[in-house]
C-alpha cells in the first residue's frame, strides 16, 4: 500500500520518496518486503504520478511478477483494488498479505510469521506489547480528565503486514459497511472471523513524521 498521501510529513512532501541512504524510502520499501518477503507475485497500490517511478523500482529489483494499480481516496479502497487485481490469479485458500509502505524495513521473519499463521488460521497481523501506561480519559471544559487505567497486559500495537486467506479478505471487504476501518484486521474482525496475532517488532516502524528520518537514516547506515 503506497498511496497515501504524506500529510504528516510538512515540508518534506510524499514520505516514500524520501532520500535515505542514496535511494527514496519506497526502494528500502521493496527491498525488504517484496524481494526478501519471496513471494509469487504482487501489486503496488500507488497514487498515479509515482506509477512511472514504482515500475521502474520493480524492474531495477527485478520483481517481474509485481505490477501496479492507483488507489482509490481512502486507505481501505485502495485495498480493495489491489485485492481485485490480485483475485483472478489466486485461489481462495491463497494467503495474501497486505503491507504498508511506509513500514520499510519489516524484518522477514516478521513475514513468515504472519504468512504461515494466515495460512493455518486464515487471519493474522503481528504485534507488540504496550509498555507505557495507558489511561482512558474524558474531554472537559478544561482539557482532558482521567477516567480509568488500562491494564496493558492484555493490549498490543498492530503492525503490518496482515495477512489472510484470499477469500476470507475479499468477503469482509465486501460485507463491510461500517465507514473507514483503522486497518483490515478490523474489517475481517467485523466479519467475525477469527484474527490471530504473531509477535511483531518493535523496529518495524512507519516512516510518518520527520522526526523518523533520523532514526531510519541510523538504522540504514548501522545494517
Amino acid at each position: 500500500m503506497a498511496a497515501g498521501q504524506s500529510l504528516r510529513m510538512g515540508p518534506y512532501g510524499a514520505k516514500l520518496w524520501i532520500m535515505l541512504q542514496g535511494r527514496p524510502a519506497f526502494a528500502w520499501s521493496l527491498e525488504h518486503f517484496a524481494v526478501h518477503g519471496r513471494f509469487d507475485g504482487g501489486v503496488v497500490v500507488v497514487r498515479p504520478e509515482q506509477e512511472a517511478d514504482v515500475l521502474r523500482w520493480l524492474e531495477i529489483l527485478q520483481l517481474t511478477h509485481w505490477k501496479t494499480v492507483t488507489g482509490g481516496r481512502d486507505r481501505y479502497l485502495s485495498v480493495q483494488k489491489g485485492l481485485e487485481a490480485l483475485r483472478p490469479q489466486m485461489d481462495p485458500l491463497d494467503v495474501v498479505l497486505i503491507h504498508d509502505a511506509a513500514r520499510i524495513l519489516v524484518p522477514e521473519a516478521v513475514i513468515d510469521r504472519v504468512r504461515q499463521a494466515a495460512a493455518e488460521w486464515g487471519a493474522a497481523l503481528p504485534g507488540v506489547a504496550v509498555t507505557d501506561t495507558v489511561k482512558r480519559v474524558d474531554e472537559t471544559q478544561d482539557g482532558w480528565d482521567v477516567a480509568q487505567t488500562i491494564a496493558r497486559t492484555s493490549l498490543r500495537l498492530a503492525q503490518t503486514p496482515q495477512g489472510f486467506h484470499q477469500h476470507v479478505i475479499w468477503e469482509a471487504h465486501r460485507r463491510w459497511t461500517h465507514g473507514i476501518p483503522t486497518d483490515d484486521a478490523e474489517v475481517v474482525e467485523a466479519m467475525g472471523h477469527r484474527v490471530v496475532m504473531v509477535d511483531g517488532d518493535p523496529n518495524n516502524r512507519k516512516l510518518t513524521t520527520p522526526e523518523d528520518i533520523l532514526w531510519f537514516e541510523w538504522r540504514l547506515s548501522h545494517g
